[in-house]
């Protein structure tokens, strides 16, 4: 099948607020480079902070995993954005200049539009369900698309976090979002989303989040609380309201090609690396949002609105997204699960 380019993405705002190069080396003598005389070499790229969760419990230990493998590779991580934004990294690694790269579904939805269904408003109940979810019968069609169409082969789903709205006063319903300027990253999906919450969306870049709640220029946004914590969003809103209306997720992938460079057992090594940092990452980041509400709500840094109605909040967004969307029937056979109506939260 022919290769296709892929089409020009939408930028959700590069983090560039940490620019430290992050070097492991996966040392052991099983195969060789292009070269013939050393290690395999990978490089890897993402976008996130080296204190953000996907960073600090996944991508910084993958060297140690390999390296008790003895699998023979040497890995380069890059975080923070120092080979770019996530679209330029995707366009990187589908050029083989980039072995590996993380990215998230509405990116990755530009290629191939069912896959925006993970980022959708309440496509799925919790952080296990989203990965049940994404690593299960539904999605594996369509991961297989990237492959065919694209070269890029989806190593594992991590978890990035349960999106919360931030705020000035309490959102409790959907009718207290009625003209609320809500920042959501500029993707169509996320757009879509904070419509289908009932908000009046804005896309600002991330690195203006800041700055544009501080002005007063949107009214909130909506992130993962140990997000919220890093780029200190609570220093500029009073309200963190437990919506829960986004289980959110990224994609490790790999250029096809490179995986093909690997034999069987580095294969397998990586796979199994990639798949229990995940674990890590999953554990790590529920950890420290439970630890900032508790610490927020004890402290007063922030008002926390835990009575959210969030069944009032599903059904608007399972209405608005039944039809159509590109992932709609995709939308509705994962929703259509008994236990997808039952309480959010983690």
């Amino acid at each position: 099948m022919n290769r296709m380019c892929p089409p020009t993405l939408l930028c959700h705002g590069a983090v560039l607020s940490i620019l430290t190069l992050v070097v492991v080396s996966l040392c052991g003598c099983q195969s060789e480079d292009a070269a013939g005389d050393g290690p395999l070499r990978l490089k890897m790229g993402h976008v996130y902070e080296v204190s953000a969760p996907t960073h600090d419990y996944g991508a910084a230990h993958l060297a140690e995993r390999l390296l008790a493998a003895n699998c023979g590779l040497e890995v380069t991580v890059y975080p923070a954005a120092q080979l770019g934004s996530e679209s330029e990294l995707l366009e990187q690694l589908v050029a083989g200049e980039l072995d590996i790269a993380i990215s998230g579904p509405s990116f990755l939805a530009m290629w191939h539009p069912p896959l925006g269904v993970l980022d959708a408003a309440f496509a799925t109940r919790d952080l296990d369900h989203l990965l049940e979810t994404a690593r299960g019968e539904e999605m594996a069609p369509h991961w297989d698309e990237l492959r065919k169409r694209f070269d890029v082969r989806v190593l594992d789903t991590w978890a990035y976090g349960s999106r919360h709205i931030t705020s000035n006063k309490p959102i409790r319903h959907p009718d207290d979002l009625d003209g609320f300027r809500l920042r959501m990253p500029a993707a169509r999906v996320w757009q879509a989303s904070g419509e289908a919450l009932g908000a009046s969306p804005m896309p600002i870049s991330f690195a203006e989040v800041y700055l544009a709640l501080q002005q007063g220029i949107a009214d909130g946004q909506e992130n993962p609380v140990p997000v919220i914590k890093a780029k200190g969003f609570h220093e500029v809103q009073k309200c963190l309201n437990l919506s829960g209306h986004i289980q959110s997720s990224i994609q490790i992938l790999m250029n096809e090609r490179s995986w093909k460079r690997l034999n069987a057992d580095q294969q397998a090594a990586l796979q199994k690396a990639v798949q229990d940092l995940g674990k890590d990452v999953r554990r790590g980041l529920v950890e420290d949002e439970q630890r900032l509400i508790e610490e927020w709500r004890k402290d007063g840094t922030m008002q926390i609105i835990d009575d959210v109605d969030v069944d009032a909040f599903r059904k608007k967004a399972r209405e608005y997204f039944s039809n159509g969307f590109a992932f709609s029937e995709l939308y509705n056979q994962i929703t259509a699960d008994p236990a997808s109506s039952e309480g959010d939260g983690e």
